[in-house]
Parts: structure tokens; C-alpha cells; sequence
């Protein structure tokens, strides 16, 4: 049970939805219904592909986080090294079976689609690559967190290589991680980790993130139509105003501003999404949805009343 526990802190549950509902925003917009298939996509965007991807970034970052007073808690968690390594190695093994069965069971541009997702976490986190630590490749690096949303179409039956809509969400991918690299500037600094924030400075990387955003909110005023859909992108502008100069205490600010903003909007567009399916159809994406939604939120609560304080972590460890 604690080396479960252990898992969900790792793979971060309040950025499960981050992945999972873009799934089902892809399957909705193509395919209209919810198969099996599309269940167990989500459930592996839910928790095995989050776990996939933090486990080896958190041990790749253990100096980094070892001084980060903002890690222990739903944003991030503090391991020993050698209990990381171990869980790498079984988030590794986690999501080899969801693979095989993305093959066995959808179209071949959704392992396609997939298999990019899975490689390019990799080359994020971990060397030879290790795009995480490469200025302006690392914020570049973070379209993947557009791709569950290209899974979906291409398990709904787009036959697209990319889709205009991921092209909009990738957008998104790469202002979010050069926002959110500004909480971490010191400690990234101080351990030799050379990120877009260590390059750029606060006030540089934030008007780097805001030129994304803005493009997010034009692509989406294009997709849609509506010029309305353009004020998408301005709750993220605001928080690259407040990270211009965001230390400290504030940093710590600005990474919780983001969470909310994300499951916010996400829920926004879910709602959104169902409204233009069949009612039968939208109840079953939302039990879906709804479902999701507090797995990740009572992991991540549930999680943290479990352990106590980051401090009283600490102290334990």
C-alpha cells in the first residue's frame, strides 16, 4: 500500500486530467460514442502514462527538487533516489501492456500516435536526450501533452497525421511549460539544470510563454469561429503577468494558479464538447469524465491528508 501511494504522488493526480481529457475531447469530436477501447485509453492517460512520465523525471531531478520547498505535496513528491530508479522501472512496465493493446485493438495511427507520446516523454526526461535540461527545446518538448488529444482523434478515426486542433493544444503545451518553469528558476539554477527560465530570466521566459498563449487564443478563435474563444488564452496571460517577477512564495503562487486554471478550463471544454454530442452519447462521456475527474481530485487530496504536512514527509523519509 505505501509504495501505491507512493506511485500517485509521483504521477502528480491533479495533472491527470491534463491528459486524460483530451483523450475524450478527440474520441467525442470523431467518433461521437465511448467504446472499451476508448475507456482503456483514458484510464492509461489517467494514471499509468502520469506515472510513466514523472517517475523517471523525478529521479533525473532529485538534486533540482532536494532544494525546491514547493515539491512533497500534490505538486511534486520527494523520494529517495534508489526507491526512483525502482519506480521508473515499474511505470515503464505499466504502460507496456496499454500499449500492446492499442495495437491489437485501434486503428495504427493511434499506437502511431501513442508510441510518439511514450518516446517523446522519454527524451524529455531522460539522457542521452534529456531535452528537459536544453533551453527552449525543453518548452518545445512539451507538445506532448497535446498528443492524448491526437490518440483521441485517431482512435475515433481521423486519418489526419495532426490535426488542426492539436496543433492549437500544442501551443498551449509549450507557453504552460515555459510558465511553469519560472517556479523552479532558483532551484534549477542552483543545481545546473539549464532550463528556458535559467536561459531567459523570469521576465523573459514569461513573455516567451505569453507569445504562445496569444497564439493559442487566436488558433482557437480560427477553429471555432466564435472571436470569443480567443479570451481561452487569458487566464494564462494573467498568470504570465503575475510570473514576470513571481519568487519564492509567489512561485509557489503562480504553480497553484496554473492547476486551477487547468481544471477549470478543462472542465469549461468538456462541457462544452458533450453539449454537441446525442444525449445518450454525452451521459456516457460524461460518467466517463465525472469518474476521471474525482479519481484524480481524491487521489490528490486523499493523498495528501494521508501524509501529512511536506514537512512531516520529509522528517519521515
Amino acid at each position: 500500500m505505501r509504495n501505491l501511494l507512493k506511485a500517485i504522488e509521483i504521477s502528480r493526480p491533479l495533472l491527470w486530467l491534463n491528459t486524460s481529457m483530451p483523450l475524450l475531447w478527440g474520441i467525442a469530436a470523431t467518433r461521437g460514442s465511448l467504446s472499451g477501447e476508448g475507456v482503456l485509453l483514458f484510464v492509461l492517460l489517467l494514471f499509468p502514462y502520469n506515472y510513466y512520465l514523472h517517475a523517471p523525471n523525478d529521479y533525473f531531478d532529485f538534486e533540482t527538487d532536494a532544494r525546491n520547498p514547493r515539491k512533497g505535496g500534490v505538486e511534486g513528491a520527494l523520494t529517495p533516489k534508489p526507491l526512483l530508479a525502482r519506480h521508473a522501472i515499474v511505470s515503464c512496465l505499466l504502460v507496456a501492456p496499454f500499449l500492446v493493446a492499442t495495437w491489437a485493438l485501434l486503428p495504427p495511427l493511434t499506437t502511431l500516435s501513442l508510441g510518439t507520446l511514450l518516446i517523446l516523454s522519454a527524451a524529455y526526461n531522460a539522457p542521452p536526450t534529456r531535452l528537459k535540461g536544453r533551453p527552449i527545446l525543453d518548452s518545445l518538448t512539451n507538445v506532448l501533452y497535446a498528443i492524448p488529444l491526437q490518440i483521441g482523434l485517431h482512435a475515433g478515426g481521423s486519418t489526419a497525421l495532426v490535426d488542426a486542433p492539436v496543433l492549437v493544444f500544442a501551443a498551449w503545451g509549450i507557453g504552460a511549460h515555459a510558465l511553469t518553469t519560472i517556479t523552479d528558476r532558483d532551484e534549477d539554477a542552483a543545481a545546473g539544470v539549464r532550463t528556458i527560465a535559467v536561459l531567459l530570466g523570469r521576465r523573459g521566459t514569461a513573455l516567451f510563454a505569453a507569445a504562445w498563449f496569444l497564439l493559442v487564443g487566436a488558433g482557437a478563435a480560427t477553429i471555432t469561429g466564435t472571436p470569443a474563444a480567443a479570451l481561452l488564452a487569458a487566464p494564462y496571460l494573467t498568470l504570465c503577468w503575475i510570473g514576470r517577477d513571481a519568487r519564492g512564495e509567489a512561485g509557489r503562487r503562480l504553480y497553484r494558479g496554473f492547476l486551477v486554471a487547468n481544471v477549470t478550463i478543462g472542465a469549461a471544454i468538456t462541457l462544452l464538447v458533450l453539449a454537441q454530442l446525442a444525449t445518450s452519447d454525452a451521459i456516457g462521456f460524461g460518467v466517463v469524465a465525472v469518474a476521471g475527474t474525482a479519481v484524480a481530485l481524491g487521489a490528490s487530496v486523499g493523498r495528501t491528508l494521508l501524509a501529512g504536512s511536506p514537512r512531516r514527509r520529509a522528517a519521515q523519509r
